[in-house]
């Protein structure tokens, strides 16, 4: 099972191989041994575009003695074009919440006998076991909500996936505790937008303190918090929960107002730099993380100018830039003037380095400073000479931020998912390099 593009489709595509390991499908590694391979796609850009066709075609000449079934944004949106293009492909599905499981369980050639239906919450443990389903790692993406109503210009999420829906509290929590019995001992909440999430009385505060209150659980972290709907009294709230990390994922896009307003989002550079200085007297030690778009449609060299001056002042402690991609729908893609990509991909460096220093700069001053570390490796090749773990502390996010590796004396018994304090002793490019302490 391949999964390309954001955590939401990590979350979709791990439901979907408990599902298919309770109808009796086995979910192997390694394509060789399988007998089908399962991409789950990204559509959101054309860079995403171009990485899941490549995937298509790569799995259907390199295996051709399997069959291919791709699902997920994609195919969502361009199934017709797919399906007309690459008729080396079995079968084609659209987004994996929408997918009937019993076309599915035909497209693999398997019915539906040995799916286990109704399966009560407190035996998750043994049917982890049963179906021999484990993480392999410290985290687990549970998705919140999917969609999204908000009015970005350049945005084809909505075209995708639809009006934003969020998930019942119930179901978040069942699922919680699938990845928990699975080994899961971080909760990464992902959605569209996770601040507005909303179930009856319920709001994104309660669900952290809901999931909290799971012992397995250690930590909770929620990405895409979309700034404009970040309230103080939330920060607040999600702040006085220590299982929280307190990690603001906050994708602001741009800082200049007429971009901003291009892009059909609210605020300016200096309602967010005020947002920024807030969150930081209510948590001191927050880690702020953000992404943004360059060439967009009529950014100036004023414009980005702007860009630049507010990334200097927000001292983001990670941040990603990108170049604007026009995607069909949109109503950024109607708008000019374009901006040159050459012109584009030059701002996108000068941004970049202006985000490395930043970053750099802020990870230098937790050198001599305790933290607390998740493990994630504790054995095996991955482990350089002289690291006896890697792990990653609370500001630091998997697979997009950095990790902490730990040198020096190990610690005895420990093992994927525990927390152990540590000195940080150097920084490593995005990474850090700690001992533990000696408690």
């Amino acid at each position: 099972m391949c999964t390309l593009g954001c955590p939401k489709n990590e979350a979709d595509s791990w439901r979907l191989r408990r599902t298919l390991a309770r109808a009796g499908v086995q979910v192997v590694e390694d394509p060789e041994n399988a007998t089908h391979i399962f991409i789950n796609t990204c559509g959101f850009i054309r860079d995403a575009k171009e990485e899941s066709i490549a995937a298509i075609l790569d799995a259907a000449m390199d295996y051709p003695g399997k069959k291919v079934v791709v699902a997920g944004c994609l195919v969502q949106r361009y199934r017709s074009e797919l399906e007309k293009e690459i008729p080396e492909v079995s079968a084609w599905f659209g987004l994996l919440d929408q997918v009937s499981l019993t076309e599915l369980l035909a497209a693999l050639g398997v019915g539906e006998e040995g799916l286990t239906q109704g399966e009560e919450p407190s035996a998750t443990e043994d049917i982890a076991a049963r179906h021999d389903l484990r993480l392999g790692r410290s985290y687990a993406y549970l998705k919140i909500s999917d969609g999204c109503d908000e009015p970005c210009t350049f945005c084809a999420i909505p075209l995708i996936k639809g009006p934003y829906k969020a998930l019942p509290a119930e179901a978040i929590l069942a699922e919680a505790d699938a990845c928990l019995a699975e080994g899961a001992r971080e909760l990464i909440l992902v959605g569209q937008n996770t601040a507005i999430w909303r179930d009856g009385n319920l709001d994104l505060a309660d669900l952290v303190r809901l999931l909290a209150r799971d012992e397995r659980t250690t930590w909770i972290r929620t990405m895409y918090l979309q700034p404009e709907q970040v309230s103080l009294s939330l920060v607040e709230r999600l702040v006085a929960e220590p299982k929280w990390c307190r990690y603001f994922d906050l994708p602001f896009q741009h800082s200049h107002p007429q971009i901003l307003e291009a892009m059909g989002r609210p605020g300016s550079g200096a309602k967010n730099l005020a947002l920024l200085q807030e969150i930081k007297k209510i948590a001191p030690d927050a880690v702020f993380r953000s992404t943004f778009i360059v060439g967009f449609p009529g950014e100036t060299e004023e414009h980005f100018e702007e860009l630049l001056a507010f990334v200097t002042q927000a001292q983001f402690d990670y941040a990603g830039g990108f170049v604007y991609s026009p995607e069909e729908g949109t109503a950024a893609a109607k708008l000019r003037p374009r901006v040159k990509r050459t012109i584009a991909i030059r701002r996108l460096n000068q941004l970049t380095a202006v985000l490395e220093e930043s970053s750099l700069r802020r990870r230098l001053q937790l050198v001599g400073t305790r933290v607390s570390v998740m493990l994630d490796v504790t054995s095996g090749p991955d482990l350089p000479e002289g690291v006896w773990a890697i792990g990653r502390t609370m500001g630091q996010a998997p697979e997009i931020d950095g990790v902490t590796y730990l040198e020096g004396a190990a610690k005895r018994g420990v093992q994927v998912g525990d927390v152990v304090d540590a000195w940080v002793e150097e920084v490593a490019g995005y990474d850090l390099v700690a001992t533990c302490s000696a408690s």
